[in-house]
Protein backbone atom coordinates (compact mmCIF):
# COMPACT_ATOMS: atom_id res chain seq x y z
CA UNK A 1 0.00 0.00 0.00
CA UNK A 2 2.73 2.33 1.21
CA UNK A 3 4.50 1.05 -2.38
CA UNK A 4 1.56 2.39 -4.32
CA UNK A 5 1.49 5.79 -2.46
CA UNK A 6 4.76 6.34 -3.52
CA UNK A 7 4.76 6.04 -6.97
CA UNK A 8 1.58 8.33 -6.91
CA UNK A 9 3.33 11.36 -5.46
CA UNK A 10 6.47 10.78 -7.76
CA UNK A 11 4.06 10.25 -10.69
CA UNK A 12 2.65 13.91 -9.95
CA UNK A 13 5.85 15.48 -9.03
CA UNK A 14 7.14 14.44 -12.51
CA UNK A 15 4.06 15.75 -14.17
CA UNK A 16 4.43 18.98 -12.29
CA UNK A 17 7.35 19.73 -13.09
CA UNK A 18 6.88 18.97 -16.95
CA UNK A 19 4.16 21.27 -16.73
CA UNK A 20 6.33 24.14 -15.19
CA UNK A 21 8.79 23.58 -18.02
CA UNK A 22 6.35 23.50 -20.24
CA UNK A 23 4.93 26.81 -19.28
CA UNK A 24 8.46 28.85 -19.26
CA UNK A 25 9.41 27.47 -22.60
CA UNK A 26 6.10 29.01 -23.90
CA UNK A 27 6.23 31.99 -21.87
CA UNK A 28 9.63 32.74 -23.07
CA UNK A 29 8.73 32.20 -27.05
CA UNK A 30 5.28 34.59 -26.15
CA UNK A 31 7.72 37.56 -25.42
CA UNK A 32 8.21 39.64 -28.85
CA UNK A 33 10.99 41.09 -30.30
CA UNK A 34 10.43 44.93 -30.91
CA UNK A 35 13.45 45.59 -33.06
CA UNK A 36 13.15 49.43 -33.37
CA UNK A 37 15.64 52.68 -32.60
CA UNK A 38 13.82 55.35 -30.20
CA UNK A 39 16.50 58.83 -31.06
CA UNK A 40 17.20 62.18 -29.50
CA UNK A 41 19.66 64.78 -29.12
CA UNK A 42 20.47 68.60 -30.37
CA UNK A 43 21.36 69.89 -33.44
CA UNK A 44 24.14 71.88 -34.21
CA UNK A 45 24.55 74.11 -37.68
CA UNK A 46 27.92 74.99 -38.49
CA UNK A 47 28.98 74.38 -34.78
CA UNK A 48 26.53 75.81 -32.83
CA UNK A 49 22.65 75.79 -32.13
CA UNK A 50 20.05 77.95 -33.62
CA UNK A 51 16.20 78.24 -33.21
CA UNK A 52 16.11 79.01 -37.07
CA UNK A 53 15.99 75.13 -37.28
CA UNK A 54 12.52 74.78 -35.07
CA UNK A 55 9.66 73.67 -36.21
CA UNK A 56 11.72 71.94 -39.70
CA UNK A 57 11.32 68.28 -40.24
CA UNK A 58 14.38 65.96 -39.34
CA UNK A 59 14.19 63.16 -41.82
CA UNK A 60 16.02 59.56 -41.05
CA UNK A 61 16.89 57.24 -44.13
CA UNK A 62 17.95 53.82 -45.13
CA UNK A 63 18.82 53.74 -48.55
CA UNK A 64 17.14 56.96 -49.50
CA UNK A 65 13.74 55.74 -48.44
CA UNK A 66 12.10 57.64 -45.65
CA UNK A 67 12.05 55.08 -42.63
CA UNK A 68 11.45 58.25 -39.71
CA UNK A 69 10.79 61.66 -39.26
CA UNK A 70 10.05 63.92 -36.45
CA UNK A 71 9.44 68.39 -36.18
CA UNK A 72 12.26 70.02 -34.43
CA UNK A 73 11.93 71.31 -31.18
CA UNK A 74 8.41 69.80 -31.07
CA UNK A 75 7.88 68.81 -27.06
CA UNK A 76 11.25 69.72 -26.03
CA UNK A 77 13.63 72.69 -26.24
CA UNK A 78 15.18 74.61 -29.10
CA UNK A 79 17.09 73.49 -31.75
CA UNK A 80 16.73 69.45 -30.42
CA UNK A 81 14.47 66.69 -31.23
CA UNK A 82 12.90 64.08 -29.79
CA UNK A 83 11.55 60.78 -30.09
CA UNK A 84 12.47 59.99 -33.59
CA UNK A 85 11.38 56.24 -34.16
CA UNK A 86 12.62 54.10 -36.97
CA UNK A 87 11.26 50.43 -37.38
CA UNK A 88 10.51 47.64 -37.15
CA UNK A 89 11.89 46.75 -40.45
CA UNK A 90 14.02 43.37 -40.45
CA UNK A 91 15.12 43.78 -44.04
CA UNK A 92 16.71 47.10 -43.15
CA UNK A 93 18.62 46.12 -40.00
CA UNK A 94 22.94 46.40 -40.04
CA UNK A 95 22.43 49.18 -42.27
CA UNK A 96 23.46 52.78 -41.98
CA UNK A 97 20.92 55.40 -41.50
CA UNK A 98 21.47 59.01 -42.66
CA UNK A 99 19.82 61.80 -41.44
CA UNK A 100 18.38 65.18 -43.38
CA UNK A 101 17.01 68.52 -43.00
CA UNK A 102 15.63 69.64 -45.82
CA UNK A 103 18.82 69.33 -48.66
CA UNK A 104 21.48 68.75 -45.91
CA UNK A 105 22.62 65.71 -44.77
CA UNK A 106 24.11 65.07 -41.50
CA UNK A 107 27.76 64.32 -40.57
CA UNK A 108 26.88 61.73 -38.48
CA UNK A 109 25.55 57.87 -39.51
CA UNK A 110 24.35 55.08 -37.75
CA UNK A 111 23.34 51.60 -38.05
CA UNK A 112 20.24 50.03 -37.60
CA UNK A 113 20.08 47.76 -35.04
CA UNK A 114 22.21 47.46 -31.62
CA UNK A 115 26.60 48.08 -31.88
CA UNK A 116 29.53 47.43 -31.22
CA UNK A 117 31.78 49.28 -28.57
CA UNK A 118 33.30 50.78 -32.05
CA UNK A 119 30.24 51.38 -33.20
CA UNK A 120 29.71 49.00 -35.33
CA UNK A 121 26.63 47.07 -36.07
CA UNK A 122 26.44 43.76 -33.34
CA UNK A 123 24.88 40.81 -35.49
CA UNK A 124 23.74 38.63 -33.35
CA UNK A 125 23.15 40.74 -30.13
CA UNK A 126 20.24 40.69 -27.80
CA UNK A 127 17.22 43.02 -28.87
CA UNK A 128 14.13 42.33 -27.43
CA UNK A 129 13.18 46.04 -26.21
CA UNK A 130 13.39 49.16 -28.38
CA UNK A 131 16.81 50.93 -27.80
CA UNK A 132 16.85 54.26 -26.53
CA UNK A 133 20.01 56.28 -27.97
CA UNK A 134 21.08 60.05 -27.68
CA UNK A 135 22.85 61.06 -30.88
CA UNK A 136 23.40 64.92 -31.52
CA UNK A 137 23.76 65.69 -35.15
CA UNK A 138 25.65 68.43 -36.86
CA UNK A 139 25.28 69.74 -40.38
CA UNK A 140 27.48 72.12 -42.17
CA UNK A 141 25.24 74.83 -42.92
CA UNK A 142 21.76 75.59 -42.79
CA UNK A 143 19.52 73.91 -45.06
CA UNK A 144 17.25 75.49 -47.82
CA UNK A 145 13.70 74.70 -48.79
CA UNK A 146 13.36 71.76 -51.18
CA UNK A 147 11.35 73.10 -54.24
CA UNK A 148 8.07 72.05 -54.73
CA UNK A 149 8.37 70.21 -58.36
CA UNK A 150 5.93 71.71 -60.71
CA UNK A 151 4.05 68.86 -62.72
CA UNK A 152 4.08 68.78 -66.52
CA UNK A 153 0.92 69.87 -68.69
CA UNK A 154 -0.99 67.90 -70.30
CA UNK A 155 -3.09 68.21 -73.28
CA UNK A 156 -6.93 68.30 -73.68
CA UNK A 157 -9.02 65.70 -74.41
CA UNK A 158 -12.19 66.05 -77.13
CA UNK A 159 -14.97 63.93 -76.64
CA UNK A 160 -18.37 63.83 -79.06
CA UNK A 161 -21.10 61.80 -79.13
CA UNK A 162 -24.56 60.88 -78.97
CA UNK A 163 -26.17 61.11 -75.13
CA UNK A 164 -29.12 59.61 -73.53
CA UNK A 165 -32.02 60.45 -70.77
CA UNK A 166 -33.39 57.24 -69.43
CA UNK A 167 -35.36 55.58 -72.92
CA UNK A 168 -35.40 58.69 -74.76
CA UNK A 169 -32.17 59.03 -77.12
CA UNK A 170 -32.06 63.03 -77.02
CA UNK A 171 -31.83 65.52 -74.16
CA UNK A 172 -34.71 67.32 -73.04
CA UNK A 173 -35.16 70.99 -74.67
CA UNK A 174 -34.25 72.64 -71.64
CA UNK A 175 -30.44 70.71 -71.37
CA UNK A 176 -28.26 72.58 -73.34
CA UNK A 177 -24.53 72.09 -71.41
CA UNK A 178 -22.45 69.74 -69.98
CA UNK A 179 -19.98 69.90 -67.06
CA UNK A 180 -16.95 66.88 -66.64
CA UNK A 181 -15.24 66.29 -63.19
CA UNK A 182 -12.40 64.56 -61.80
CA UNK A 183 -13.64 64.16 -58.10
CA UNK A 184 -15.45 67.41 -57.08
CA UNK A 185 -12.78 69.46 -59.78
CA UNK A 186 -14.61 71.23 -62.47
CA UNK A 187 -12.23 70.02 -65.62
CA UNK A 188 -14.65 71.14 -68.71
CA UNK A 189 -17.67 71.95 -70.13
CA UNK A 190 -19.72 71.67 -73.27
CA UNK A 191 -23.21 71.89 -75.10
CA UNK A 192 -25.75 69.71 -75.66
CA UNK A 193 -28.40 69.81 -78.57
CA UNK A 194 -30.93 67.55 -78.85
CA UNK A 195 -29.16 64.12 -79.31
CA UNK A 196 -25.32 64.89 -79.89
CA UNK A 197 -23.02 66.32 -77.67
CA UNK A 198 -19.40 68.14 -77.61
CA UNK A 199 -17.16 68.53 -74.65
CA UNK A 200 -13.26 69.07 -74.03
CA UNK A 201 -11.68 67.79 -70.88
CA UNK A 202 -8.82 69.65 -69.80
CA UNK A 203 -7.75 69.01 -66.39
CA UNK A 204 -3.85 70.94 -67.10
CA UNK A 205 -1.46 68.61 -65.64
CA UNK A 206 -0.41 64.72 -65.76
CA UNK A 207 -1.26 64.25 -62.95
CA UNK A 208 -4.96 63.29 -63.99
CA UNK A 209 -3.67 61.20 -66.76
CA UNK A 210 -5.66 58.01 -65.97
CA UNK A 211 -8.43 59.07 -63.68
CA UNK A 212 -12.16 58.56 -63.53
CA UNK A 213 -14.01 61.51 -65.33
CA UNK A 214 -17.62 62.25 -64.39
CA UNK A 215 -20.37 63.65 -66.44
CA UNK A 216 -23.74 65.96 -65.35
CA UNK A 217 -25.82 68.03 -67.20
CA UNK A 218 -28.74 69.56 -65.57
CA UNK A 219 -27.66 68.46 -62.04
CA UNK A 220 -27.79 64.95 -63.41
CA UNK A 221 -24.76 62.74 -63.57
CA UNK A 222 -24.42 60.42 -66.17
CA UNK A 223 -23.76 56.48 -65.54
CA UNK A 224 -20.86 56.62 -67.45
CA UNK A 225 -17.59 57.24 -67.05
CA UNK A 226 -14.42 58.05 -69.10
CA UNK A 227 -10.81 57.46 -67.93
CA UNK A 228 -8.56 60.59 -68.66
CA UNK A 229 -6.34 60.07 -71.65
CA UNK A 230 -3.69 63.21 -72.65
CA UNK A 231 -4.69 64.53 -76.72
CA UNK A 232 -7.90 61.88 -77.06
CA UNK A 233 -9.86 62.50 -79.79
CA UNK A 234 -13.55 60.43 -79.66
CA UNK A 235 -15.91 60.99 -81.68
CA UNK A 236 -18.77 58.40 -81.11
CA UNK A 237 -19.12 58.27 -77.21
CA UNK A 238 -21.67 57.48 -75.91
CA UNK A 239 -23.19 58.95 -72.29
CA UNK A 240 -26.22 57.92 -70.38
CA UNK A 241 -28.34 59.41 -67.71
CA UNK A 242 -31.14 58.53 -65.96
CA UNK A 243 -34.51 59.35 -66.82
CA UNK A 244 -35.03 63.67 -66.79
CA UNK A 245 -37.45 64.72 -64.06
CA UNK A 246 -38.08 68.10 -64.12
CA UNK A 247 -38.30 69.89 -60.80
CA UNK A 248 -41.30 71.20 -59.54
CA UNK A 249 -41.35 74.74 -59.52
CA UNK A 250 -42.76 76.05 -56.22
CA UNK A 251 -45.26 78.97 -56.09
CA UNK A 252 -43.56 81.85 -54.53
CA UNK A 253 -45.82 82.46 -51.62
CA UNK A 254 -47.72 85.71 -51.28
CA UNK A 255 -46.29 87.84 -48.55
CA UNK A 256 -48.86 88.21 -45.79
CA UNK A 257 -50.08 91.37 -45.35
CA UNK A 258 -49.42 93.34 -41.97
CA UNK A 259 -52.78 94.23 -40.17
CA UNK A 260 -53.07 97.83 -39.75
CA UNK A 261 -53.29 98.58 -35.83
CA UNK A 262 -56.43 100.83 -35.14
CA UNK A 263 -56.06 103.80 -34.11
CA UNK A 264 -56.53 104.54 -30.52
CA UNK A 265 -58.11 107.76 -30.00
CA UNK A 266 -56.30 109.67 -27.08
CA UNK A 267 -58.97 111.15 -24.57
CA UNK A 268 -58.21 114.76 -24.19
CA UNK A 269 -57.89 115.87 -20.69
CA UNK A 270 -60.85 117.23 -19.30
CA UNK A 271 -60.14 121.41 -19.46
CA UNK A 272 -60.34 122.97 -15.97
CA UNK A 273 -61.31 126.90 -16.55
CA UNK A 274 -58.93 128.99 -15.25
CA UNK A 275 -60.57 131.28 -12.90
CA UNK A 276 -60.58 135.16 -14.53
CA UNK A 277 -60.16 137.66 -11.51
CA UNK A 278 -62.97 140.04 -11.62
CA UNK A 279 -62.19 143.53 -11.26
CA UNK A 280 -62.15 145.50 -7.93
CA UNK A 281 -64.51 147.91 -7.91
CA UNK A 282 -63.07 151.68 -7.54
CA UNK A 283 -65.24 153.55 -5.20
CA UNK A 284 -65.95 157.22 -6.23
CA UNK A 285 -67.06 159.22 -3.74
CA UNK A 286 -70.01 161.92 -4.28
CA UNK A 287 -68.94 165.14 -4.43
CA UNK A 288 -70.88 166.89 -0.88
CA UNK A 289 -73.05 169.95 -2.53
CA UNK A 290 -71.81 173.03 -1.02
CA UNK A 291 -74.45 174.80 1.15
CA UNK A 292 -76.33 178.00 -0.76
CA UNK A 293 -76.37 181.00 1.54
CA UNK A 294 -79.12 183.51 1.30
CA UNK A 295 -76.96 186.54 1.64
CA UNK A 296 -78.32 190.15 0.96
CA UNK A 297 -79.26 191.71 -1.98
CA UNK A 298 -76.30 193.40 -3.04
CA UNK A 299 -74.37 190.42 -1.89
CA UNK A 300 -76.44 187.95 -3.49
CA UNK A 301 -76.18 189.54 -6.83
CA UNK A 302 -72.15 189.59 -6.21
CA UNK A 303 -72.87 186.52 -6.03
CA UNK A 304 -74.58 185.10 -8.51
CA UNK A 305 -72.63 187.04 -10.58
CA UNK A 306 -69.84 185.12 -9.14
CA UNK A 307 -71.50 182.25 -9.63
CA UNK A 308 -72.62 182.90 -13.74
CA UNK A 309 -68.87 183.69 -14.26
CA UNK A 310 -67.18 180.41 -12.72
CA UNK A 311 -64.61 179.12 -15.38
CA UNK A 312 -65.68 176.32 -17.30
CA UNK A 313 -69.13 176.75 -18.26
CA UNK A 314 -71.61 174.10 -18.79
CA UNK A 315 -69.26 170.65 -17.55
CA UNK A 316 -70.90 167.41 -18.67
CA UNK A 317 -69.43 165.88 -15.25
CA UNK A 318 -71.22 166.43 -12.50
CA UNK A 319 -70.72 167.94 -9.58
CA UNK A 320 -68.30 170.85 -11.06
CA UNK A 321 -69.31 174.81 -11.01
CA UNK A 322 -71.96 173.71 -13.75
CA UNK A 323 -73.62 172.16 -11.24
CA UNK A 324 -73.79 174.82 -8.87
CA UNK A 325 -74.91 177.12 -11.54
CA UNK A 326 -77.70 174.71 -12.01
CA UNK A 327 -79.04 174.68 -8.55
CA UNK A 328 -78.28 178.57 -8.32
CA UNK A 329 -80.18 179.32 -11.61
CA UNK A 330 -83.51 176.75 -10.03
CA UNK A 331 -83.41 178.89 -6.99
CA UNK A 332 -83.11 182.61 -8.98
CA UNK A 333 -87.63 182.47 -8.83
CA UNK A 334 -87.32 181.99 -5.09
CA UNK A 335 -84.68 184.49 -4.62
CA UNK A 336 -86.73 186.91 -6.44
CA UNK A 337 -89.81 186.23 -4.69
CA UNK A 338 -88.38 186.96 -1.47
CA UNK A 339 -87.01 190.00 -2.72
CA UNK A 340 -90.44 191.39 -3.85
CA UNK A 341 -91.98 190.68 -0.43
CA UNK A 342 -89.11 192.26 1.38
CA UNK A 343 -89.75 195.42 -1.58
CA UNK A 344 -93.28 195.03 -1.31
CA UNK A 345 -93.27 195.52 2.83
Amino acid sequence: MFKRIFIFLLTITFASISIFNTSNQTDAQDIPELHMLVLQGDIFISGSQTSSVDSLELTAKINDKVVGSVEISKGTTSSRYVSLEIGPKPELEGQLIEFWIGNQKANETRPFGPTTPSGTYCNGCSWVLPLSINLDLSFNSFPQATPTPIPESALPAFLTGNVIFGSVLAAPDSISSISAFIGDELIGTGSISGSSFSITIDPGTVDYIGKIVTFEAAGTKSKTTYIYEEDAFITDFKLFFPEFIPPTSTPTPMPIATAIPTATSTPEPTRTPTPVPEPTPTYTPTPTPTPISVLSSSSSENNLIAADSSEGGCNSRGGGPASVGLIIMSLAPVYLLNRKRKLSK
